[in-house]
C-alpha cells in the first residue's frame, strides 16, 4: 500500500513540474506607447504584449493612429539612441486598431509620429524583457 502511495505521489509531482515550467514560459510584458507631434497634428497609441520566443520576442496587440501616420519599430538602443530598426506596423488610418503579431530579435520598441516635412517624434522607448 505504501509503495502505491509513493508511486502516486511521485507521479503527481512529475506531472506538476512540467506544468509549472510551462507556466513560467508564458510570462509576458505589457507595453503601452503613446506619441504626439509637438503641434499635435500627428498622434497615436499602441498596446502590446511581449513574450520570449526563439531567442527573441513575440509582439502582439494593436497600433492606432488618432491623426496622421504612426509607425511601430523594433530597435536596439546604443548609448541612449538608436539608428534604423525594423518596421513592425505603419498606419495612417485614423481611429482603426491595426493588429500586431510580429517576432523580433531587437531589444526595444518605439512608436513614432511621422510628420510630413518635419522631424518625427518618438514615444518613450521600452526595453523588451518578456516578463
Amino acid at each position: 500500500m505504501r509503495k502505491r502511495a509513493w508511486a502516486l505521489a511521485a507521479a503527481v509531482i512529475i506531472a506538476a513540474v512540467p506544468g509549472a515550467a510551462l507556466a513560467q514560459n508564458r510570462s509576458s510584458q505589457s507595453i503601452g506607447l503613446d506619441v504626439s507631434a509637438g503641434d499635435g497634428s500627428v498622434w497615436g497609441t499602441a498596446r502590446l504584449t511581449a513574450t520570449r520566443e526563439n531567442n527573441g520576442f513575440r509582439l502582439t496587440g494593436w497600433v492606432e493612429s488618432g491623426a496622421g501616420c504612426v509607425e511601430l519599430k523594433a530597435v536596439n538602443m546604443h548609448l541612449g539612441s538608436y539608428l534604423g530598426g525594423d518596421q513592425i506596423v505603419k498606419t495612417c488610418e485614423t481611429h482603426v486598431q491595426v493588429p500586431v503579431n510580429a517576432w523580433t530579435h531587437h531589444t526595444d520598441v518605439v512608436l513614432s509620429a511621422i510628420v510630413n516635412g518635419g522631424p518625427d517624434y518618438d514615444s518613450h522607448i521600452v526595453t523588451l524583457t518578456g516578463r
